[in-house]
């Protein structure tokens, strides 16, 4: 049996996860990218130092900045980064690299919207209310460079990633990243995991 399965049924979104992950590993230092103006996300994570970073004012993030410009002038390590920033396949591979620099150790990412539930959902520029984008292209991209890391998928929330120091055989890309390329190997190119043996893998 699942020795968390407690865990199992409340465990539905992202923030969940998060949450789950803190409290497993007594992090204490949480960083997000990508701050709603709800704070719907932000404010529920339990975590003693939280920063958020969003360029849009109306969120009252932390830092009032694209990612970017937070990982040049930051010098603070975190022990979980959750990504959900701009849903651009370029801005998503820069922000998991740069989370990389500064995650702890024995630190987790967590990447937010990479098991897109259709073609509409993942097409830039955006034409639907539930969005995704195309940030799994950023996620297989990286499975096909990064044996040192160990990442595997979420089948949850629309794609919960989880990103960790490890080792994983690399992916061999052999065909342009297509909606219908993607769809006809999703499992294996994100490492697609259920819940509960994700919650037994972490």
């Amino acid at each position: 049996m699942c020795p968390f399965v407690i865990y199992l049924k409340p465990m539905q979104t992202h923030t969940d996860l998060i949450n789950f992950l803190i409290e497993k590993y007594s992090y204490h230092a949480y960083l997000e990218i990508g701050v709603d103006d709800k704070h719907q996300n932000f404010d529920k994570i339990r975590a003693e130092e939280k920063i958020g970073v969003d360029p849009n004012p109306s969120t009252l993030a932390d830092f009032i900045m694209t990612s970017d410009d937070f990982f040049t002038q930051n010098k603070k390590n975190f022990d979980i980064i959750f990504i959900d920033g701009l849903h651009h396949a370029d801005t998503a591979y820069r922000d998991i690299i740069n989370s990389l620099k500064f995650l702890n150790p024995k630190g987790i990412i967590v990447c937010h919207d990479m098991n897109p539930l259709n073609e509409l959902s993942q097409k830039i520029p955006r034409e639907t209310e539930k969005w995704n984008g195309d940030v799994w292209k950023a996620w297989v991209r990286l499975r096909s460079e990064r044996s040192d890391l160990e990442m595997c998928v979420i089948d949850m929330d629309h794609g919960c990633g989880i990103i960790k120091a490890g080792t994983q055989k690399i992916i061999r890309l052999d065909h342009e990243l297509t909606y219908d390329f993607f769809d006809n190997r999703r499992n294996e190119l994100l490492n697609l995991i259920s819940v509960e043996k994700a919650l037994q893998k972490i």
